[in-house]
């Protein structure tokens, strides 16, 4: 891969991680879907959705009415070939609940920062897409620290 190549997969790929935050926050779902290969798997904190329709039935499921806002940080893409890389970065998510009708909402510590470790693929049509994102919970609040811990019980029995 000749280094324009390499530095163009980059900056696609980083633009790619950022659309996701900004179309997750905006609850734009069908621009959401618009970023994933057609066999993509969302691996969401341990639960793998696989394809767009389950993909989109966990993006439907989130809570409605919120402010939320991924602050993207650390972003490394890593070119394989032509049509494939790989990435990592940290997200630190600010939440607002039912706050969307009346903003601004309540500045409140985050509630989570995550890693995010991502596999892109080139498709020849419509340009660079996630085909994996897996999302590792590092640090939590109180309120997704007990529901992890309860989350973790129930899956154990």
């Amino acid at each position: 891969m000749d280094l324009l190549s390499r530095i163009a997969a980059e900056l696609d790929c980083v633009q790619l991680v950022h659309e996701y935050a900004n179309r997750l926050d905006a609850y734009d779902h069908d621009g959401f879907m618009q970023l994933w290969a057609e066999d993509g798997v969302l691996a969401m904190l341990g639960t793998e959705h696989r394809g767009p329709a389950a993909i989109r039935r966990w993006l439907e499921g989130r809570e409605q009415g919120m402010i939320c806002r991924h602050l993207v940080t650390n972003t490394v893409i890593r070119p394989e070939t032509e049509s494939s890389a790989s990435g990592s970065c940290y997200t630190l998510a600010f939440r607002a609940g039912q706050a969307a009708d009346s903003p601004p909402g309540a500045l409140v510590n985050p509630t989570f920062l995550v890693s995010y470790r991502d596999r892109f693929m080139r498709d020849g049509e419509r340009g660079w897409l996630l085909a994996r994102r897996e999302v590792v919970a590092d640090l939590v609040g109180p309120d997704q620290m007990r529901a992890l811990l309860l989350g973790a019980r129930a899956t154990a029995s």
